[in-house]
């Protein structure tokens, strides 16, 4: 029994679930309540049962017990407490949920709970991705192959901080027209290897 201890849902004729709806969040003088943990509860209301002490009799009671109005509804939850018959229900706390909340309103959120010592990072950045050369480049930045050497070669040496698109350029040009006025002057000569030099 992890929820709430109520008379309607224990079975009166176990000693160990007896006294239980009575022995959760017990008032003692204005303090903290005594919270009692279920195998204490149970050892104390079979202590009861065996002392005899009559049952529980809902219709003598000079008051009742209020659910905790915040939090998990456990006999654990001291926020529950002893009130008098005529007291009515508290509106439970409903915690807005951050899917419904605007941007603004969630940032002010985390502040808040950063504020508070909980340490809520950045997000983390994505993890580097390993990028392809798409040799085909369907339509490409810059195809080589209508071009002059000359215009090939002032794109080529515009590109000092691209090496993807001058990979790209060099490899459509060795897999093109081949140009030795390119190729030379660009391509390593490791990577001229098809013996292609037009």
């Amino acid at each position: 029994m992890s929820r709430i201890w109520r008379l309607e849902d224990i079975d009166a004729d176990d000693p160990e679930e007896r006294f239980l709806p009575v022995l959760q969040c017990i008032p003692i003088g204005g303090g903290q309540p005594m919270i009692l943990v279920e195998p204490i509860a149970r050892a104390i209301s079979r202590h009861l049962t065996e002392a005899g002490c009559p049952p529980i009799d809902p219709a003598a009671a000079t008051k009742k017990y209020a659910r905790p109005y915040r939090g998990e509804q456990t006999p654990l939850n001291g926020s529950a407490q002893w009130v008098s018959l005529d007291t009515p229900e508290a509106d439970p706390i409903v915690i807005q949920d951050p899917a419904e909340m605007t941007m603004r309103e969630r940032e002010a959120q985390v502040e808040r709970l950063r504020f508070l010592g909980y340490r809520i990072n950045e997000p983390e950045p994505a993890p580097p991705r390993a990028t392809e050369v798409d040799a085909i480049d369907t339509p490409p930045r810059f195809d080589p192959g209508p071009r002059s050497v000359t215009e090939v070669c002032v794109y080529l040496r515009g590109l000092d901080g691209d090496p993807v698109e001058l990979a790209r350029v060099i490899y459509a040009e060795r897999h093109g027209k081949a140009r030795n006025g390119i190729l030379k002057r660009f391509a390593a000569p490791d990577h001229r290897r098809d013996g292609r030099h037009g």
